[in-house]
């Protein structure tokens, strides 16, 4: 059975989602002006993007996590009985400790959540052509401040893997599928190249409008340093059916231990970060697919 923020939050996901993109985008915001925005995959991925984006704010805002202003002892307790059933309290509770990381990382986070349905749809983009500058230079300061915010959490040591499994130590059943020491690689090396692809693609959307002023290659960049983020959500997504379907395949409490909760996290980073950026080069592909635009990506 599944308990605890999982539970809530997939209620609240499922019709929060669909208000969103069906009561603020009215019938008339999916008019797209080419053949590829109308295309399923486009469409697809805008909405799974959007309830992705509505999941992370409700996970840093009513979880309750570790930063959220919004927290009382009561959900506090009631939050742990559930949320220890899939990983360890201190791994979300820990930041509390971490003002810093709270404010340059886990808070700015719903704050790029927020902005990203506005600033990817195309319709809203050229309806509100001044709001959408302006809340994308917001968008890209926030980006670059959540960056700040993981070289913190790596200074201070707080990667999950190094403070949250005490009995497992280090890359000890970091994952059921992917050997990293027999590559000479560890757990970590992932979450680096994961940080920087999100700085990298953020530079690059960046630059792409504001030095060059190609709005292709802008859009492109944008839709993959989102995909960067979201990876976290997708993650968090993999948890889920990872312990369902332990639960269902070997009784309920069978994934509830460090050995199986450690993997299951770590495998699920990769995961969520693996389809993720496959699903964004699809979206890709159908806008500059072709041999005559493909030099803009």
């Amino acid at each position: 059975m599944v308990y605890g923020v999982f539970d809530v939050s997939s209620h609240v996901l499922g019709w929060t989602g669909w208000v969103f993109v069906f009561g603020v985008c009215r019938p008339s915001v999916w008019t797209m002006t080419t053949a590829a925005t109308h295309d399923a995959v486009l469409r697809v991925g805008y909405i799974g993007v959007s309830a992705l984006c509505v999941q992370m704010i409700i996970w840093i805002w009513f979880a309750p996590g570790s930063c959220t202003l919004l927290r009382s002892a009561l959900r506090d307790e009631m939050f742990s009985s559930g949320s220890n059933k899939f990983v360890p309290s201190n791994l979300v509770l820990k930041y509390r400790k971490h003002f810093a990381v709270c404010a340059t990382h886990v808070l700015p986070a719903s704050v790029w959540c927020a902005l990203i349905p506005f600033q990817l749809h195309p319709n809203a983009r050229k309806q509100y052509m001044k709001l959408h500058r302006i809340t994308g230079r917001v968008f890209f300061a926030v980006g670059a401040c959540m960056t700040y915010g993981y070289y913190l959490i790596h200074k201070r040591g707080l990667h999950f893997h190094m403070t949250d499994f005490p009995t497992l130590p280090g890359d000890a059943s970091i994952s059921f599928v992917f050997d990293y020491a027999k590559v000479g690689m560890s757990f970590v090396h992932f979450e680096h190249a994961g940080a920087v692809w999100f700085a990298y693609t953020l530079v690059r959307a960046f630059t792409a409008v504001a030095v060059s002023r190609d709005f292709m290659r802008h859009r492109v960049w944008t839709w993959r340093h989102v995909a960067a983020g979201l990876a976290v959500a997708l993650q968090r997504v993999f948890i889920f059916f990872h312990h369902m379907f332990f639960t269902l395949a070997y009784g309920d409490g069978y994934s509830h231990v460090p050995e199986i909760q450690k993997p299951i996290f770590a495998d699920s980073l990769v995961y969520g970060g693996l389809v993720a950026v496959l699903y964004c080069e699809a979206c890709v592909w159908r806008v500059v697919g072709s041999p005559r635009k493909s030099k803009h990506a």
